[in-house]
């Protein structure tokens, strides 16, 4: 009899440790999914960053995108610039669904904005609004002249006026590859590579005239 209430009681000790541990496991996947959003505002909140993004990927997805463009914005505020595109690309990959539009336009815009002011004008380019996804698709003339336009009056309010020129040389061939000798580009002959290199030279010669 006391061999079968021995048993008895390890078998229910077993039975209990096993509920224990469920109850944990349970309690930790509900912390996860419906605590580390929170976690990383707090984060966020108190300027520790390097742990908000370390959180950011085991925020529910619900709350992922919010948590990330505010991350975003703090790291561009300090300009951190490298980060900043870290989770737009790196946390945030699927940013180019149609359900995360809003998300995308708004980090794309801060990076954009953040990337110019910092001189990294190649970069900047690949965050620039597109009327097309082909970024060399003529329908983008007309964003391919804000770009260059943005980044001419960057350089010339820095008073670099000949690096100014330098990119207008560099990239101004971008119309006449695009527009004018492509089949499409008649639809924007606005945006011919003769009328973009007059405009974009006027901006470089007014800063040139404040200059002498």
């Amino acid at each position: 009899m006391l061999r079968y209430i021995i048993i008895g009681i390890i078998v229910l000790s077993i039975f209990f440790g096993l509920i224990d541990a469920c109850i944990g496991c349970c309690s930790n996947t509900y912390h996860s999914l419906f605590s580390t959003h929170e976690e990383v505002l707090e984060a966020i909140d108190e300027g520790h960053l390097s742990k908000a993004k370390e959180l950011l990927p085991d925020a529910k997805e619900s709350e992922l995108y919010r948590c990330a463009l505010l991350l975003i914005e703090e790291y561009i505020a300090i300009d951190d610039v490298k980060n900043a595109v870290y989770v737009f690309e790196r946390i945030t990959p699927d940013h180019y669904l149609y359900s995360t539009a809003d998300y995308t336009k708004a980090a794309t815009t801060m990076l954009y904005e953040a990337l110019i002011k910092n001189g990294e004008y190649e970069q900047a380019w690949k965050y620039h609004k597109l009327n097309h996804e082909d970024s060399t698709n003529p329908a983008n003339a007309i964003n391919y002249y804000s770009y260059m336009t943005d980044v001419l009056e960057a350089l010339c309010k820095k008073g670099q006026i000949r690096d100014a020129q330098e990119f207008l040389d560099d990239h101004v061939s971008w119309f006449r590859k695009n527009v004018d000798n492509n089949e499409d580009g008649s639809n924007y002959k606005d945006y011919s590579y003769k009328r973009m290199k007059e405009r974009l030279l006027l901006i470089i010669d007014e800063y040139s005239k404040g200059d002498k």
